[in-house]
């Protein structure tokens, strides 16, 4: 799973909702935080494709929170929360499954597809009316905002309908799973599941997020990372995997030797298995130790973590990715 370092609901529309703005709504309390420098897979695909993005993503955004932030800040902070409905689908689909294995470790009562279907369809059409009426803006952290509802965009019914049923055919893809059942027969065996973990890489801290770590049966670990959508890219979710990996022995003592990763797509039905070597975990090593002195490179203030929003370029006027960046509002892309 990506992680961001900082919920399911009922009827479709395509009423266009008002320009939501944060200086109207009194936010959640947030204790006193540390902007820290860390490192991440998400960080540092995200500095890769836009260090405009990334500045307001890790530092544009920090103190949002805060009753008394300033109002850029507090924009940035909501348009960071925002998701599209393809990066909501998965994360419904990711949140059943965590639920699921949950409640499969702790003896609880487990449900069947059918009520998992119903609670996740439930919970999906409560997450659209949420976020069309902006209730959604209370709670930004811990609630869903859909970036389609705050730059009013025109959105069909039959696209919010079309979404939830993608959902459902996940989720019921999910149950049928050979990993997913197998899962639900071993569940003690589990190590890991969507548990934010921090851990150290050279001088880099690093979080990880992993979706289910299990124990196999020869005394070795398999990393299973569900996929969603339609594009995943072989050679960033090896590498991604290949930062479990090196979580997986250094902070869960696994032989390097006894890795397993697979890569469960749920939208296509496809299971793909990952090499996660020696060589796998020193190549990640030494991106995390790359990206990191480039993240760190562009620092006013390294020791303090203390960015300049001029000194993280934009991209070029009219270039794609801005067309569905979050902060298209604050960088003032909004109609490029």
């Amino acid at each position: 799973m990506q992680v961001g370092e900082d919920d399911v609901q009922r009827t479709a529309s395509n009423q266009a909702a008002p320009r939501h703005s944060l200086r109207r709504v009194k936010l959640e309390a947030v204790p006193d935080l540390q902007n820290e420098f860390t490192w991440s897979h998400s960080r540092a695909r995200c500095f890769s494709q836009c260090p405009r993005a990334y500045w307001f993503t890790y530092y544009g955004s920090w103190g949002g929170w805060s009753d008394d932030a300033a109002a850029e800040v507090r924009d940035a902070y909501v348009q960071k929360k925002l998701t599209t409905i393809p990066m909501w689908t998965g994360t419904v689909v990711h949140g059943v499954a965590e639920a699921v294995l949950r409640a499969a470790r702790t003896e609880a009562w487990v449900p069947g597809v059918d009520e998992a279907v119903g609670r996740a369809r439930e919970g999906a059409s409560r997450d659209i009316a949420g976020s069309a009426n902006g209730s959604w803006l209370r709670r930004p952290a811990k609630r869903t905002g859909f970036a389609e509802h705050y730059y009013s965009q025109a959105v069909e019914n039959s696209r919010w309908d079309a979404a939830i049923d993608e959902i459902e055919r996940q989720v019921r893809s999910l149950y049928d799973n050979k990993y997913f059942r197998r899962l639900l027969q071993v569940p003690q065996r589990i190590r890991e599941l969507e548990d934010l973990r921090r851990f150290r890489v050279g001088d880099t801290d690093v979080y990880v997020v992993i979706d289910v770590a299990v124990e196999d049966d020869r005394g070795g670990l398999v990393i299973i990372d569900w996929k969603t959508g339609d594009n995943h890219d072989d050679d960033n979710i090896a590498a991604q995997l290949g930062i479990y990996g090196l979580y997986s022995v250094r902070e869960l003592g696994v032989a390097e030797d006894a890795i397993t990763a697979m890569h469960v797509n749920l939208r296509h039905g496809t299971a793909t298995r990952h090499a996660v070597d020696s060589a796998a975990m020193a190549k990640a090593a030494s991106a995390v130790a790359e990206s990191a002195a480039a993240m760190r490179a562009k620092l006013r203030d390294v020791g303090n973590n203390i960015a300049d929003k001029d000194d993280f370029q934009v991209l070029p006027p009219g270039a794609e990715a801005c067309r569905r960046c979050n902060f298209r509002r604050s960088c003032a892309r909004e109609n490029c």
